[in-house]
């Protein structure tokens, strides 16, 4: 036997209304159409839920015995109806680094907003990575994922791999000795690694290909992988890269991976937010949508 939700739900209304029209006017639908689907739940059940005196309308003992049980029910369903709805629509603000904003998510954003249309994300600018003030943002992409209390998502492992201009890129993309490359300069990011130190993402990218970084090279320093992306852009030198510092477009058209081998930083990216907030749907299909985002780059 199938559940006649509508016709228990026209019913549970005019027991709380005491009133076939007054519970018309909360449905949004006809008098006739609600005293249809009482009709049909009376039958169904095999008993008068109403007794009719004049213009009152009272419960019967199996109609108020049946409201009992069936009213909790559909105050559930509504309370579960209305609470999705809110959270679905609900803006989402997301905190995120703003050269992977720029370089990496932005471009992304309009896929996200046809799969997801009643989920409203803000970015936020993450200033302070590690620091997780849910009062400013409802989640967070970081490389310090909190121990305890929220939710995480595994991104990325931070890679770094050699890229230059086209104009530099048609030369050093001959080469097959990892020595060769300090014919043209080095851009090197000192944020690649948390100890800071200027030079350490080139010396380890020649130290895992068992090449000590000879004294002679010209290293050009960057306080930032954005910078030394740019740098690159321009034709004047070759950088150790994030592929998420840099655009589809600007790796079709004006920075070129070279055909060496990438290092891994100390650096992972998560997508994070707080446990007390694991029912709100939006931030599940963000995760979601951000794994599969980082598995198709």
């Amino acid at each position: 036997m199938s559940l006649p939700l509508r016709a228990i739900h026209y019913f549970v209304e005019v027991a709380r209304c005491e009133s076939f029209s007054k519970a018309a006017a909360r449905l949004h639908v006809s008098q006739s159409a609600v005293s249809h689907q009482v009709r049909l739940l009376e039958q169904q059940l095999g008993a008068e839920l109403f007794v009719r005196r004049g213009r009152q309308i009272l419960l019967s003992a199996v109609g108020e015995s049946y409201f009992n049980d069936v009213a909790n029910a559909m105050n559930s369903i509504e309370h579960a109806t209305r609470n999705l709805k809110q959270d679905d629509s609900r803006q989402l603000r997301l905190a995120v680094h703003g050269s992977l904003a720029v370089k990496w998510l932005i471009p992304a954003l309009d896929d996200f907003r046809e799969r997801y249309p009643n989920v409203e994300l803000t970015l936020q600018m993450l200033t302070q990575d590690g620091h997780f003030d849910t009062q400013w943002a409802d989640c967070f992409i970081t490389t310090m994922p909190p121990g305890s209390g929220f939710v995480r998502y595994h991104l990325y492992d931070e890679t770094l791999k050699p890229y230059c201009s086209k104009a530099l890129w048609n030369e050093a993309s001959r080469l097959t000795e990892v020595a060769e490359l300090t014919r043209f300069p080095l851009l090197s990011a000192i944020s690649a690694f948390a100890s800071g130190q200027p030079g350490t993402d080139w010396e380890r990218w020649f130290e895992k290909a068992g090449v000590r970084l000879p004294r002679t090279a010209k290293v050009h320093h960057f306080s930032h992988l954005l910078l030394a992306a740019e740098a690159a852009k321009y034709g004047q030198g070759i950088a150790l890269l994030n592929e998420f510092m840099t655009t589809r477009q600007e790796r079709a058209e004006s920075l070129f991976e070279l055909p060496f081998h990438g290092i891994r930083t100390d650096d992972s990216f998560y997508f994070v937010y707080a446990s007390a907030s694991g029912k709100h749907p939006g931030l599940r299909a963000l995760g979601d949508w951000l794994v599969a985002l980082c598995k198709n780059r």
